[in-house]
């Protein structure tokens, strides 16, 4: 795959590939040519998408030749003429001959000096693996290996069924810890009693692939609303990285978890109470929710781990707190708690990809709908 969110992929990118002769591998595939609508081009583009989308998605990039031991030699770009048109062909037969149907399955069009184009499609790791093509009187379901396709064998299958249905779960278990950890369950110190935001951020792929990942202190993503004073402590699992401990409670106000595993946990405490009355503070969660979020996505790809990513939010502590709208309007109070705002996945986890949490941390105090300038 190539190490950058699909939009932000340029042609230096792409000519990077030959300049400095990248090689095909898991996720990432070179086609000198777009699928051809015969029969070998249709079967051999869908085993092409749905391999990769059972195994740990990637990139298949589109005028590109190689040396034929994989490497990619020359971009070369394909006619650009009647794009549009096979666009809508391989669309269709995503439609109606995989099933499932993928996901996730983007496609970026990189235009080059002489009027042909680069194609950038990618494909999304899935949690509804495995995915069969249905083509031509035959039922196949395929993985990718080191450079190639295979037909899945009977064991593979009855793997990867039975992951399709536990793989969701245990990804949610990882954040269901994450939120039991703030009481300071297996954790060096526990979370301030109070209002308090929890975020896992982890590859879809965090529990098919064996990782250990060295997370140094200068490697270490730090949590949200941390100041200079911050303490590290390392663990089996990880790396935590805490504010300073409270004399008189003994508790943070915040932290982060790296974990070996390739993945990292958050929780940092949203809000107080003021005055005789609860607060929560929108300044608390929706600006270090966007910035946290997507400096973990850049931290772990630094690493050499790639997305889509899966986010997870829980609030804690939030009953009977309210939020102060502006004006002296004060919202509801809250009444789900423990709240969880559920999954996102995304390959980048941009603001945008993140709206829906900020608009569920509003409706949780009762506004349906929150002001634009707090998403």
């Amino acid at each position: 795959m190539i190490d950058k969110p699909l939009d932000q992929i340029t042609f230096k990118d792409i000519e990077a590939l030959a300049l400095y002769g990248r090689s095909e591998g898991l996720t990432l595939d070179f086609k000198v040519s777009f699928p051809g609508a015969d029969h070998k081009g249709t079967r051999d583009f869908l085993a092409d998408v749905t391999a990769l989308a059972n195994t740990d998605g990637g990139d298949i990039v589109i005028g590109v030749r190689e040396d034929g031991n994989g490497t990619a030699q020359e971009v070369v770009g394909i006619d650009a003429s009647n794009l549009d048109e096979a666009l809508r062909r391989v669309d269709d037969q995503l439609r109606s001959c995989v099933d499932p149907r993928v996901p996730q399955f983007r496609i970026r069009t990189i235009d080059l000096e002489n009027g042909r184009a680069v194609l950038v499609m990618r494909v999304g790791a899935s949690l509804i693996a495995p995915h069969r093509v249905a083509f031509d009187k035959s039922s196949r379901f395929f993985r990718r290996g080191n450079r190639s396709n295979y037909e899945m064998s009977t064991t593979e299958l009855r793997q990867a069924f039975a992951a399709s249905t536990d793989l969701p779960n245990r990804i949610r278990d990882l954040h269901r810890a994450a939120v039991a950890a703030i009481a300071g369950t297996d954790m060096p110190c526990r979370i301030q009693e109070g209002p308090t935001a929890v975020l896992t951020v982890a590859p879809l792929s965090v529990l098919r692939e064996a990782r250990s990942v060295n997370f140094t202190r200068e490697l270490a993503v730090l949590p949200p609303r941390h100041t200079s004073n911050l303490n590290m402590v390392v663990g089996l699992s990880g790396l935590v990285v805490h504010s300073p401990i409270d004399a008189e409670t003994r508790a943070v106000r915040s932290w982060s978890v790296n974990h070996r595993l390739g993945y990292l946990d958050f929780a940092w405490t949203v809000g107080h109470a003021d005055r005789g009355q609860k607060l929560v503070w929108p300044k608390y969660f929706v600006p270090e929710l966007k910035g946290i979020a997507s400096f973990a996505v850049t931290r772990l790809r630094s690493l050499g781990i790639e997305g889509p990513w899966i986010a997870m939010l829980t609030f804690v502590g939030v009953r009977d707190y309210r939020i102060i709208a502006g004006d002296d309007y004060m919202t509801d109070p809250a009444w789900e708690d423990p709240a969880y705002l559920g999954e996102i996945v995304d390959d980048q986890m941009s603001a945008d990809a993140l709206r829906p949490f900020t608009e569920g941390f509003w409706r949780l105090f009762g506004v349906d709908q929150p002001p634009q300038s707090q998403l």
